[in-house]
C-alpha cells in the first residue's frame, strides 16, 4: 500500500475511533461535551483532510457503490458494533460483559469495507503511447506494451455486490478496475510476469487509439476483437504512421553474426589474426618479387 492508500485508511480509521471513543465514553463516563467533542472531531477528521485527486487523464470507473456509499456502509457495521462491544464490556460485571467482547468479529468487517473505500478512490489508470500507469491504493505501476504477454477483450459478468467487493479487495499480482456488479465489458493486459490488470473498458473514453498504440508496438490485438475491427485498426495505424513490418518479416541473425559478448570477441580475434595473415602473406610476395628483380637485374 503507497502512502496515499494508508493516509486515506488512516482518515476512516481515525474517524471511526473517535466516534466510538465519544459514545462508548458517554455511555459510562464522559459528560456530553466531550461526547460532542468527540464526535465533532471524527467529523472533521473525515471531512477536512485533502484529498488526492486522479491526475489530468487518468481514468476511473463509475463506481457503483459510491466511495460515499462504501463510507457510510463501513461506519453503519463499525461504529455501532464497536461501541456496543467496548461499552457493554466496561458497564456489565464480571464475566458478562466478555460477552459483549464478541460483538468485535462482526465489527472487524467494516475494514475490508473501508479497504474497498480507498481502493475505489485511490485507484485509477493512465494511458501513453507506449504503455499505461495504474495506480492501486497510492502504489504507482508502469507497464509498456512491449511488456505485455497477452490482451483480452470480453464480457465480465460480476454476479452480486459480494463477487464485486471480492473482486475489489484485489489478489496478489491482479489490479481490478470494475464499476460494479453486473455484465460489463472488461479489458484484460496481462503482463509476461504473470500480472493481470484488468479494466471496464466504459471507463476509457479513446478505446481506439489505445489498440492503434498497441498495434504500433508491435503487439497482437486483444482476443476477442472482431477481425473487422483488427483491420480497421490497422488502416488507421497505417494511415497516421505507416507501414510497419510484421513480426515475421524479420529474419534472425545469420551465421556469421555474434549472439554473445564471448561469440563476438572470438569473431573479432579470427578477424584479427586473418588481416595479420594477410598482411603478412603481402610481405613474403613483395620480398620474394624484390628477390626475383634483383636476380633479373644480377643476370643482365
Amino acid at each position: 500500500m503507497g502512502e496515499t492508500g494508508t493516509i486515506e485508511l488512516a482518515r476512516r480509521a481515525g474517524a471511526t475511533g473517535l466516534a466510538v471513543l465519544g459514545l462508548a465514553g458517554g455511555l459510562t463516563v464522559f459528560s456530553a461535551f466531550t461526547v460532542l467533542v468527540c464526535l465533532g472531531g471524527a467529523v472533521g477528521l473525515y471531512t477536512s483532510l485533502p484529498r488526492r485527486k486522479p491526475p489530468t487523464g487518468a481514468v476511473q470507473p463509475r463506481w457503483r457503490p459510491s466511495i460515499f456509499t462504501s463510507d457510510l456502509i463501513g461506519f453503519s457495521v463499525g461504529i455501532p458494533l464497536f461501541t456496543a462491544a467496548f461499552a457493554g464490556a466496561g458497564l456489565m460485571p464480571g464475566s458478562a460483559g466478555l460477552w459483549f467482547l464478541l460483538l468485535l468479529l462482526p465489527a472487524g468487517l467494516s475494514i475490508p469495507v473501508f479497504m474497498i473505500a480507498v481502493r475505489q478512490e485511490t485507484s485509477w489508470i493512465r494511458f501513453f503511447g507506449n504503455g499505461f500507469e495504474v495506480t492501486e491504493l497510492g502504489r504507482v505501476i508502469r507497464v509498456r506494451y512491449t511488456d505485455l504477454a497477452r490482451v483480452e477483450l470480453k464480457l465480465r459478468n460480476v454476479r452480486g455486490t459480494l463477487d464485486w467487493a471480492a473482486a475489489m479487495l484485489g489478489a496478489e499480482k491482479a489490479v481490478v478496475l470494475l464499476g460494479g456488479s453486473g455484465a460489463s465489458t472488461a479489458l484484460t493486459f496481462r503482463r509476461k510476469d504473470g500480472s493481470t490488470f484488468i479494466i471496464s473498458t466504459e471507463a476509457i473514453p479513446d478505446l481506439e487509439r489505445i489498440f492503434i498504440d498497441m498495434d504500433r508496438a508491435g503487439i497482437d490485438l486483444p482476443a476477442g476483437l472482431s477481425e473487422r475491427g483488427k483491420r480497421r485498426i490497422r488502416r488507421v495505424r497505417e494511415k497516421l504512421y505507416g507501414k510497419v513490418a510484421p513480426k515475421e518479416s524479420f529474419m534472425p541473425l545469420p551465421p556469421e553474426m555474434p549472439r554473445t559478448v564471448r561469440e563476438g570477441l572470438e569473431l573479432l580475434a579470427r578477424q584479427r589474426s586473418g588481416q595479420r595473415s594477410g598482411q603478412q602473406a603481402l610481405q613474403q610476395a613483395g620480398a620474394s618479387g624484390a628477390q626475383g628483380q634483383t636476380r633479373s637485374r644480377a643476370g643482365l
